[in-house]
């Protein structure tokens, strides 16, 4: 392979390099921020809310440069910014350190894949790990926090559906139909490259 011709080959291990690798602090610091924040209110695991831990999982996949950790990752982020905007208006609590975890590390995310590119069916992995943090939530974060909604009925439907296991079964087809489509937005955005990784 002609290493100086090759725009395809820059491409491939560009996000292999140290200084694209380095870019992995932002993210990191917009959780340990957000980790802060949570602390100094006496709630700190909210910090398992999935958006946060999907800038956590950014930057490692940055700094060990993995591809699919940051694809993984990036749908995540994305996935997370319509229910987060939705609990900014019920809730009416919205941060400065909030408001950049969220949109900075969604143009980051987004940056990132400008690079490394989006693969099909990274949808599988994201609702996998999503529902794993779950219900690791709802076994270990209290209930009145309701953590990735691991606890009750989102309070916007509790007046519609009481029993949790029944609002539970099609809210994870929902969420696993948005990132189908999250991915299938970023695959049309970001296609996988043939010669890419």
């Amino acid at each position: 392979m002609n290493r100086s011709g090759d725009s395809g080959y820059h491409e491939q291990v560009i996000w292999r390099t140290k200084w694209f690798r380095l870019i992995g602090l932002l993210p990191l610091i917009f959780f340990i921020a957000r980790l802060v924040e949570y602390v100094q209110v006496g709630t700190p695991s909210q910090v398992l809310w999935m958006c946060h831990l999907a800038n956590l999982l950014l930057a490692l996949g940055l700094f060990t440069a993995n591809p699919a950790i940051i694809r993984v990752s990036a749908l995540l982020i994305v996935f997370g910014i319509p229910p987060w905007a939705v609990d900014m208006f019920v809730i009416r609590i919205i941060t400065p350190v909030s408001i950049a975890s969220h949109l900075g590390g969604t143009i980051l995310s987004l940056l990132i894949l400008e690079k490394v590119r989006m693969k099909p069916r990274i949808w599988i992995a994201g609702i996998i790990l999503f529902l794993l943090v779950q219900q690791i939530c709802r076994m270990f974060t209290p209930f009145d926090l309701d953590v990735n909604n691991a606890h009750k009925v989102y309070s916007i439907w509790k007046d519609m559906i009481s029993n949790y296991w029944l609002y539970w079964i099609p809210s994870v087809l929902v969420v696993s139909t948005a990132m189908w489509i999250i991915e299938k937005v970023l695959l049309l955005v970001f296609p996988e490259k043939k010669n890419g990784e």
